[in-house]
């Protein structure tokens, strides 16, 4: 049988997957400028020409280690474009990982994001499965073809619906895509994380509190998470959410605090609050409590941040 070659140089070795808007082959480059097997994409349906032209600007236009480039490409018939092969999996394989792994994972998915932003790109699309991770175990962004450039013009007419419903920001549902900003990529970022730490997807509007870290991992520490990630980014309010390079700094700072044993008990540990500062201890203090048929003294140890001044209180006994 006859070796399908794309562009001179591209041989298939075998066809991996079908989208709606390409077919996906495993291929190798018989110039041997690149070695081993790469991915190509070859358009399938022409009514999607312009969005897969596209997806090639933004994996052309954006340099980034974390965001899979374009090896090669051809517009003319039939239209294709070579991304490097991953081993992978895929993020929606990965799933669970332990927290410090997921924030980890998160962090390089925030900058990532933060960086196609600031080159107008919005992905639009950022799913688990749209996730792959490299030979370093870091996380490699895929599939532009849903993307969206800040240069006032859109793909997608309005009422078309984009990207997956667990992930999709609320403004875009019914096709609403004259609402895309940065905050649709935060949103879908926001339910990323929850899915690396429960192995679960996050399927509703704003976090609300259903579906609870905390108790679902069983895991105090993920009060953490809930405060100063999901309730920042999982927002029906594109204005509330912090945009992607916010939330990665965020992040760590909860890395901070579970790496200080989640809550602070001694001079010196992380400030749970603003997670930069440090505590130091103030004098002793009594307090006189009532309570319903009850008063006494009881002694506090309190620990005050030295930058933002957030005072915790220890119970040292009662008198």
């Amino acid at each position: 049988m006859t070796t399908k070659i794309y562009g001179g140089r591209w041989e298939v070795v075998r066809q991996c997957g079908e989208g709606g808007q390409a077919f996906v082959y495993l291929v190798r480059d018989s110039s041997e400028e690149h070695g081993g097997e790469s991915v190509l994409k070859r358009l399938k349906n022409i009514d999607r020409f312009e969005r897969f032209k596209r997806e090639i600007e933004a994996g052309r236009s954006l340099k980034h280690p974390l965001i899979a480039p374009i090896i090669d490409y051809s517009l003319e018939k039939p239209a294709f474009f070579v991304t490097p092969k991953y081993p992978g999996p895929l993020l929606e394989e990965y799933a669970p990982v332990q927290p410090l792994e997921a924030l980890l994972l998160f962090i390089a998915l925030c900058e990532a994001v933060a960086y196609a932003h600031s080159k107008g790109v919005f992905h639009r699309d950022l799913k688990p499965e749209n996730i792959i991770l490299d030979e370093e175990q870091s996380p490699v962004i895929l599939d532009f073809g849903l993307c969206y450039f800040d240069d006032g013009t859109r793909l997608t007419t309005t009422m078309e619906q984009v990207g997956s419903r667990f992930y999709m920001a609320p403004e875009l549902e019914a096709g609403r895509s004259d609402k895309v900003s940065a905050q649709v990529d935060s949103y879908a970022l926001g339910k990323i994380l929850y899915y690396l730490l429960s192995g679960k997807h996050l399927a509703r509007e704003g976090y609300t509190g259903d579906g609870d870290l905390t108790k679902v991992l069983q895991d105090p520490q993920m009060d953490y998470v809930t405060s100063r990630i999901l309730t920042k980014s999982v927002l029906v309010i594109p204005s509330d959410r912090l945009p992607p390079k916010k939330l990665g700094e965020e992040a760590r700072k909860v890395m901070r605090l579970i790496q200080e044993h989640f809550y602070p008990g001694w001079v010196g540990s992380r400030c749970r609050f603003c997670g930069e500062g440090t505590y130091d201890r103030i004098p002793i203090t009594t307090l006189h409590v009532r309570q319903p048929g009850i008063e006494h003294d009881v002694r506090f140890s309190p620990l005050i941040c030295k930058n933002c001044g957030n005072i915790q209180w220890f119970i040292t006994g009662e008198e």
